[in-house]
């Protein structure tokens, strides 16, 4: 009898490298292809599920809307016209009467020629708008633009503008007083005359319906210092010796001499009785008949009368009249006085 082969076991057969990234390549091209198809499919759903969407909405609205129609067609009636109720009044300018929808007011814009207007505008503002004015903040509009709109109202616009440059301006001196006594009271006398200064500006200029109006500096520089004036200014003042005290007007420097009448009594040039208390004068310096005071190195002489003149007298020089003898006036000699005019 014959023998049975023996069953032979299979060989297992080792896999390459090569068919191992194959496999895994394909493997791979599967399941892209799958989540691909499973992609398209969802979309084609999302896409019949909104066009479903929009077609159930439009019917909705278009069974809204025929519903409204027909509604409103129903229930329209006819008003008898014996039941019409009055009209509503047209919203409008509350200052007009109630029979009246406009008003006539009169515009005038800068320098241009009044415009008469018939408006049922409410404020200024919307009358100027309506005619075509550009509200400018700068300009001055009278009444002001929030005023309600009357009848035979006058609208006025002042156009202002500005214009800026740089200039070279004087910068004035001013005037510095030294009070001095030397001089009569109330009266002044120049010592330095001023001079202006130089500075560099920026102005700015400001016009209403082209005509200037103001000049503003915005900044100033300085080139050139001024130079003030300088016076004088008498102010007096009060002297006070053996006679009192008196208000002088001023005083003057002079040089003194002494005179006398040695044999018998003299008249002085003003017809006075020359005596002690009477000074000769040069008149073009002292007028005659002036009272003043006088002081001076040798002592105080006290209250005096210019009465008197002298052909050696001139500028500023007096002779004093002295009773003393012609020994004691040579003793006086040429002195330094202060001759004080009184008020």
């Amino acid at each position: 009898m014959p023998q049975k082969p023996a069953h032979k076991q299979p060989q297992k057969k080792n896999t390459t490298l090569p068919e191992f990234l194959r496999w895994m390549y394909l493997r791979h091209k599967l399941r892209r292809r799958y989540s691909r198809d499973n992609v398209r499919s969802c979309r084609r759903t999302q896409k019949w599920t909104a066009a479903c969407f929009l077609l159930l909405t439009t019917v909705l609205l278009s069974a809204a809307m025929s519903y409204t129609r027909l509604h409103y067609s129903r229930t329209e009636t006819v008003i008898p016209l014996e039941h019409t109720e009055a009209p509503f009044a047209p919203i409008g300018n509350p200052a007009l009467a109630l029979d009246a929808v406009t008003c006539d007011v009169t515009v005038t814009i800068g320098t241009g020629s009044p415009v008469h207007w018939n408006t049922a505008a409410m404020t200024v503002s919307d009358v100027l708008s309506d005619i075509g004015y550009t509200e400018n903040p700068d300009d001055l509009i009278t009444p002001a633009p929030e005023t309600v709109v009357t009848q035979d109202m006058e609208i006025t616009v002042v156009l202002v503008t500005f214009e800026e440059s740089e200039e070279v301006a004087a910068i004035p001196y001013g005037t510095e007083y030294r009070d001095v006594q030397t001089i009569p009271r109330g009266t002044t006398t120049r010592i330095s005359y001023g001079t202006e200064g130089v500075a560099r500006q920026q102005q700015r200029r400001r016009y209403e319906n082209g005509v200037l109006a103001d000049t503003e500096v915005l900044s100033s520089e300085t080139i050139t210092e001024p130079v003030n004036e300088v016076l004088e200014r008498g102010v007096g003042g009060v002297v006070s010796g053996k006679h009192g005290s008196f208000n002088f007007s001023y005083y003057i420097d002079v040089t003194a001499t002494a005179y006398g009448d040695y044999d018998e009594p003299r008249l002085t040039y003003s017809g006075t009785l020359a005596q002690e208390g009477v000074i000769a004068v040069d008149p073009t310096v002292i007028p005659l008949g002036t009272k003043v005071y006088v002081k001076g190195d040798y002592g105080d002489y006290g209250y005096c009368s210019a009465d008197d003149i002298g052909s050696g007298i001139k500028g500023y020089h007096i002779d004093i009249f002295m009773e003393c003898s012609r020994a004691e006036m040579l003793e006086f000699g040429i002195r330094k006085m202060r001759v004080y005019i009184l008020d």
